[in-house]
């Protein structure tokens, strides 16, 4: 009868040997969050952060890993990836747990037309209108193999999407150079298809003070008023004070409402081991 108490104080003190050394309460958690900078409000609550202690290592490494462990409720979630710091996302959950790059209404005012730092580290209002950040993006998808949604609605009012099955922004030391896989869906796919403009996978990343585009003598992110991966110029351009852009779907004559591109890994190539 007393080995069952002594087995249960065993287990629980190997749980606690097994737990990572250091907690941070909530406002520590926040305060190491390196893009803090776009939660614009504390009234929104991040959903995954309790008010008492928070073991760092136990922190979702994205908004997939934070749905399997029950997590379905939409909206501003805390991060970690592999080797990286706190991050703070916009998790959309309805469909299994997507991690949310950016966000353009065509309605708000949010200015596109910046700096090779403000597309570094991000900008915007992860409730709203946003660009996450390369350096975010490049921390997230070096850790598996990522799928990529881009959903559009259109100007009729109809949902569109077009999916890469493999996405991965490369490190600044490359520019950020965008990789793309197969595509399936129904808006489109105008980044991987060569076309007049050339094509937009594999190009690096272009804001009105760094030009890596292959135009001659023009920066297509300064005349174009939007960072992105030009070529010459480009066929998609969802980063603009003109509008958006989606060759055959969102043009100056049907323009669409809004567009968000979102990421989640891609269970077919994930590494071995890995379950998501």
């Amino acid at each position: 009868m007393k080995l069952y108490p002594f087995l249960c104080f065993c287990f629980a003190f190997t749980l606690i040997k097994a737990a990572p050394h250091g907690t941070l309460n909530k406002d520590e958690v926040f305060g190491n969050i390196t893009n803090r900078h776009m939660i614009i409000s504390r009234e929104h609550e991040v959903l995954n952060i309790p008010e008492g202690l928070t073991y760092p290592d136990f922190v979702a490494k994205d908004c997939r890993a934070a749905y399997r462990h029950g997590r379905k409720q939409s909206g501003l979630y805390i991060i970690r990836p592999k080797n990286s710091p706190f991050l703070a996302v916009y998790c959309e959950m309805e469909d299994g747990g997507w991690t949310v790059l950016q966000r353009h209404d065509a309605h708000e005012n949010e200015l596109w037309s910046r700096t090779w730092s403000d597309y570094k580290m991000g900008f915007g209002n992860l409730h709203g209108d946003h660009w996450l950040g390369n350096e975010i993006m490049h921390l997230l998808t070096r850790q598996n193999v990522f799928i990529v949604r881009f959903v559009f609605v259109d100007s009729d009012g109809h949902t569109k999407h077009a999916d890469y099955h493999t996405f991965k922004v490369d490190s600044e030391v490359n520019g950020y150079t965008l990789r793309l896989g197969h595509y399936s869906g129904d808006a489109g796919d105008p980044l991987t298809t060569v076309g007049e403009a050339g094509i937009h996978d594999n190009m690096k990343f272009s804001t009105l003070d760094k030009d890596n585009d292959r135009r001659p003598d023009t920066n297509c992110a300064q005349y174009y008023h939007g960072g992105w991966w030009y070529d010459d110029c480009y066929s998609a351009l969802l980063n603009s004070d003109k509008g958006i852009y989606w060759k055959g779907l969102c043009t100056a004559e049907k323009p669409c409402r809004s567009v968000k591109i979102m990421i989640r890994p891609n269970p077919i190539n994930c590494k071995r081991g890995k379950k998501y």
